[in-house]
């Protein structure tokens, strides 16, 4: 299971997976699949279904909460989440 952070922007998405880097977290940035896009173009980082709650704690501690967490199962079925 993965889960994807979604963002407003490429730079948002970028500064957040910076953000899980420098704190030992990988994350990989990633446009938002067009199924769960509310609007034209939306990115995500995607992040291990083990490091989903610490990576949010992280962005939310740098003023960088995404906007959405969507879960991604191994057979690549999207839910949305919070």
């Amino acid at each position: 299971m993965q889960y994807l952070l979604t963002f407003r922007s490429l730079t948002y998405a970028q500064r957040a997976a910076r953000v899980l880097e420098r704190a030992g977290v990988t994350g990989t940035v990633s446009r938002l699949p067009k199924a769960v896009s509310t609007r034209g173009c939306a990115y995500c980082v995607i992040v291990s279904a083990r490091r989903r709650e610490q990576s949010v704690n992280l962005l939310t501690a740098a003023g960088l909460a995404p906007e959405r967490v969507i879960a991604r199962d191994e057979n690549g079925v999207l839910e949305v989440g919070e």
